[in-house]
């Protein structure tokens, strides 16, 4: 199975692999102001959870990162069921073939294709942001969520910049945010954004096959009168993204209790 990268902030997990040009007029379109959901605070047991997972991710400690894993774990597909979930098998077994420890349908673990995958994991142990799920109030997801004010709007300016059946990957800004000409620059800016959804163009530094990924920090996006420009990518996250959850134990602690596929 491919998994695909996670959509959440490049500068702390894998570099997305956009296309240096992605598929898209770039022309006007309406403005699309999104809601962010309400953030979760996390309490004392989750702050300590989060801890261990992002320690262990960091010295890619298997055993202390299995520790972490709920008996309740699923894997799902777009909030519903996923046919790659084994439900034969136990929450580790899953765990480790979601993330690369364990080839589908093993009996133990061995080598997947470019797995383990520890930069996906590191990009969510290090977001940092989460909600409660609605359908679900018990689990906590990352990384945060958004929708759009008027899904009208934003129906209309996916018409008008889709190119035949190539979709737009959309960022959101959680905060208003200043959009500079080039990565890094520090003239002023070429215009100020609130809180919107904005249509991603490339990635910088750019993704180089047959190279080893570079964290991207930046990334071009289409503003609303059809220019273009770039913010950093700690100020945004992705529209669509893969999420992993937690839960609490009867006994207060909390642990990686589901993920949330993209694509299968």
């Amino acid at each position: 199975m491919q998994l695909r990268p996670i959509l959440s902030i490049a500068a702390v997990a894998c570099a997305l692999a956009l296309p240096a040009s992605a598929a898209i007029k770039k022309v006007p379109y309406p403005e699309v102001k999104v809601q962010i959901v309400e953030a979760y605070k996390p309490d004392a047991a989750f702050e300590a959870m989060r801890k261990k997972f992002s320690e262990a991710v960091a010295k890619k400690d298997a055993q202390a990162l299995f520790g972490l894993v709920a008996p309740t774990f699923v894997w799902t597909f777009q909030g519903g069921s996923s046919g790659e979930f084994d439900m034969g098998r136990d929450a580790l077994h899953n765990f480790k073939v979601v993330f690369g420890f364990r080839p589908q349908g093993a009996d133990a673990d061995g080598p997947v294709e470019n797995g383990p995958f520890w930069e996906m994991l590191a990009g969510f142990a290090s977001d940092g942001t989460y909600y409660q799920d609605d359908q679900a109030y018990n689990l906590v997801c990352g990384p945060i969520t958004a929708n759009a004010v008027d899904e009208d709007v934003m129906e209309k300016a996916r018409n008008k910049l889709e190119v035949g059946e190539e979709t737009v990957d959309w960022y959101f800004t959680v905060a208003p945010t200043s959009v500079v000409k080039a990565p890094n620059d520090s003239g002023p800016p070429v215009a100020k954004v609130g809180v919107v959804a904005l249509p991603a163009l490339s990635l910088y530094p750019p993704v180089e096959e047959g190279k080893p990924g570079v964290p991207a920090t930046h990334v071009e996006v289409l503003l609303p009168n059809g220019k273009s420009g770039w913010v950093p990518l700690s100020a945004v996250r992705a529209w669509d993204s893969e999420r992993l959850c937690y839960a609490k134990t009867p006994k207060g602690d909390w642990k990686i209790s589901a993920y949330d596929q993209l694509e299968q």
